[in-house]
């Protein structure tokens, strides 16, 4: 309420007012935080390979990958064919902490840039026609990147790392 004395303006609030002013603004901050993160968390649309993801512990990647070309402590290596590989590397707990897959420029289609980030990304290519973009994606705990070399067919390499 706003009153005049002597020529001068003084604003009578209760506090009954400010309580109920500033747990209005305390609510629709905590309800604006909520409605951004809802439970969803920022990922990427490509979160693993065959079914292996970053925290698959070796074993199960045995299961879903075969027995692999090559294997040592710190990972396994596959050759599927001779245009697609991918290397699986652990942790010290023996979980999945990177893949990497590489498709030769004469595997038939692999992943393009929309595969792997879906629509939540830019695709910025080079002038010479290649791509190279790496995301953090923190809610998940990794990040993934998406490699393709210049040219109509050509390399592409999709690496998912543990953070």
């Amino acid at each position: 309420m706003l009153t005049r004395t002597n020529k001068n303006y003084s604003i009578h609030v209760s506090p009954f007012r400010i309580t109920a002013f500033l747990l209005a603004f305390l609510l629709l901050f905590v309800l604006s935080g909520n409605a951004q993160t809802n439970g969803k968390k920022n990922l990427p649309a490509w979160q693993n390979y065959k079914g292996v993801a970053i925290g698959t512990t070796a074993a199960e990647v045995r299961e879903k990958l075969g027995a692999p070309k090559l294997d040592d402590a710190d990972g396994f290596f596959y050759v599927f064919s001779d245009t697609e590989t991918a290397q699986v590397m652990f942790d010290d707990k023996k979980n999945v902490s990177l893949i990497s897959v590489v498709y030769a420029a004469e595997y038939a289609t692999p992943p393009t840039f929309a595969d792997v980030f879906g629509k939540t990304e830019a695709l910025t290519a080079k002038p010479d026609g290649s791509i190279y973009k790496m995301v953090r994606y923190t809610d998940a705990g990794y990040w993934v990147s998406y490699s393709r070399m210049a040219g109509e067919k050509a390399m592409v390499t999709i690496t998912i790392r543990k953070l």
